[in-house]
């Protein structure tokens, strides 16, 4: 949800690449930025037609982004987010996943996912 307006809709195919990425991984992995409305994305110098807005994208971490197990959960992610038209961009403590803009219109019901 935007920490902003307390809105969101995520899509149905990020959340399930997201509950992969955790079950490979073993651990949590911590959403710090998942939808956004238009004034929470300029706020955090968002790009103006950034995926956060249609809830096809999330900035992820661990619980503890550094050192070795970071490049190991670096490379999980970029082995699963390194398909044409997604997005996978690495930061210095998170990592920035985004599925394709025409995965916005199934949204995530809020239930479990079956995988």
């Amino acid at each position: 949800m935007c920490p902003c307006c307390g809105r969101g809709e995520v899509s149905e195919v990020l959340m399930m690449w997201l509950s992969i990425l955790r079950m490979a991984w073993g651990e949590p992995v911590i959403v710090n930025s998942g939808w956004r409305c238009a004034a929470h994305n300029m706020k955090v110098g968002g790009a103006p037609a950034s995926r956060h807005l249609l809830g096809c994208a999330a900035d992820i971490r661990t619980i503890s982004p550094a050192g070795v197990e970071w490049q190991k959960f670096s490379l999980l992610a970029k082995r699963l987010y390194s398909q044409p038209g997604w997005e996978f961009l690495p930061y210095q403590t998170f990592i920035h996943v985004a599925v394709p803009r025409d995965e916005s219109g199934r949204k995530w019901s809020g239930g479990r996912l079956k995988i």
